[in-house]
């Protein structure tokens, strides 16, 4: 399944948004040429992962029910002196994949998903009401764990993969599978299933589809990175950096953090992947929070083409802080989070373009809103001096240009200033 659009009334801290989003099908106006992309930009606390956490709640909320999912604090909460939501809606119209056939009900021409939550008096929690909402038509498919049909993954910010011991059986009695592939969105202390773990039970089992592992999992690496699929001699996978082998657990928390999450997603795809289909092949949405995460900006560049080349079929909605990021997709990409007069969250597209500008140029664009990418104590020495000018000071006029053509100032500020005085 993708979703085709995202409508969100009293959620978290919107009260009411709408998305056209991009998706591997979609034709006709406003399609980008990497149009299984959505990125998400805005200022911290701005409501960026709540549209991730919005996503697949609408995607999965006959999976949710009774599977380990905890809905603390969805539903709007207002100031003291507003009114408060007692309940919030979530609604995705979506567009049917491979295996997925809809049962629509009554005249509807496009499948909609719908997911209702409301508050439970002064406390945190909230309730996840379905017996309020219409039957979902994919409510029969999320029944099937391991079923192609209605695939959804999601990573949160706070990501990483177990190091220790770490128990598959333990982790899906607690949580139900569908939940569980995105659980990390909602749960801080969730952890990533281990490639040591599962890898080496699926050389055994399917070699073929290890060997397409290795490819993909070395297609989306930096060309630095190269992996075997091999194991050393304490049974842990590891990589070649630079051509030196490494340990996985010896790697930096850059190579960590990417190498876990996207391990993970393709262990995911092994398990539903039908014999027909490639692991690269299978549909689905894919949603992770911060994809900048501990990258270098060399990666940064090149790491959500790279990844949308590499699961066509997959529609992804990234969040990211990054102008290095945002550079590398078309407009109709881009979200921009804001916020209104009344507090709550807004999200919007802008018509101004995006692809291939500089990182200043972004940062002072309606993208970023910075008035300057300089330090305050740079802008502040900046005043100074621009005062010392105005009142006669050469040698500080003389700083100021230097500063403005970015060339090294010739005195400090103070220094100008007492060079002044002892002129006079």
């Amino acid at each position: 399944m993708y979703a085709k659009s995202l409508h969100i009334y009293d959620f978290k801290c919107y009260g009411k948004a709408v998305l056209d989003l991009q998706y591997p099908s979609r034709v006709g106006k406003h399609v980008s040429e990497m149009k299984n992309v959505n990125l998400i930009l805005g200022d911290n606390g701005g409501g960026k992962s709540s549209i991730l956490r919005a996503l697949t709640i609408a995607a999965l909320a006959p999976a949710l029910l009774e599977s380990g999912f905890v809905p603390y604090r969805l539903v709007r909460r207002a100031k003291p002196d507003a009114p408060a939501a007692e309940q919030c809606l979530l609604k995705i119209e979506a567009i049917g994949t491979l295996n997925e056939s809809f049962e629509l009900s009554g005249n509807r021409k496009k499948p909609v998903l719908l997911a209702r939550l409301e508050t439970r008096g002064r406390g945190s929690l909230d309730r996840l009401h379905l017996e309020s909402t219409p039957d979902s038509p994919v409510a029969k498919l999320l029944a099937d764990d391991y079923s192609p049909a209605f695939f959804v993954a999601g990573y949160g910010a706070t990501r990483r993969v177990e190091s220790g011991e770490y128990s598959e059986s333990s982790a899906r009695r607690s949580r139900g599978l569908r939940y569980g592939r995105i659980a990390g969105l909602f749960e801080d202390q969730m952890t990533l299933r281990p490639l040591q773990l599962w890898l080496p039970r699926l050389r055994r089992r399917n070699p073929q589809q290890h060997a397409s592992v290795v490819e993909l999992l070395n297609r989306v690496l930096p060309p630095d990175v190269r992996f075997t699929g091999e194991r050393d001699e304490e049974d842990e996978q590891y990589m070649f950096l630079s051509d030196i082998p490494t340990p996985f657990s010896a790697l930096s928390d850059g190579y960590k953090a990417f190498i876990g999450w996207v391990s993970d997603l393709i262990g995911h795809l092994c398990d539903v992947a039908p014999a027909e289909l490639n692991i690269d092949e299978v549909p689905g949405m894919v949603l992770v929070d911060e994809i900048d995460l501990h990258l270098h900006p060399q990666w940064q560049r090149s790491v959500v083409p790279t990844l949308a080349g590499a699961f066509p079929h997959l529609q992804f909605f990234f969040t990211s802080h990054s102008p290095l990021v945002a550079s590398t997709v078309k407009r109709e990409n881009v979200f921009i989070t804001d916020t209104a007069t009344d507090g709550t969250a807004t999200i919007k597209q802008l018509e101004e373009h995006v692809f291939g500008r500089s990182m200043e140029q972004l940062l002072l664009s309606a993208y970023f809103g910075l008035q300057s990418t300089r330090p305050d104590a740079f802008q502040a020495e900046d005043e100074a001096l621009f005062r010392q000018a105005a009142n006669g000071d050469a040698d500080a006029a003389l700083d100021f240009l230097a500063r403005l053509t970015h060339a090294a100032p010739l005195t400090a500020p103070s220094a100008s200033k007492e060079q002044g005085k002892r002129k006079e």
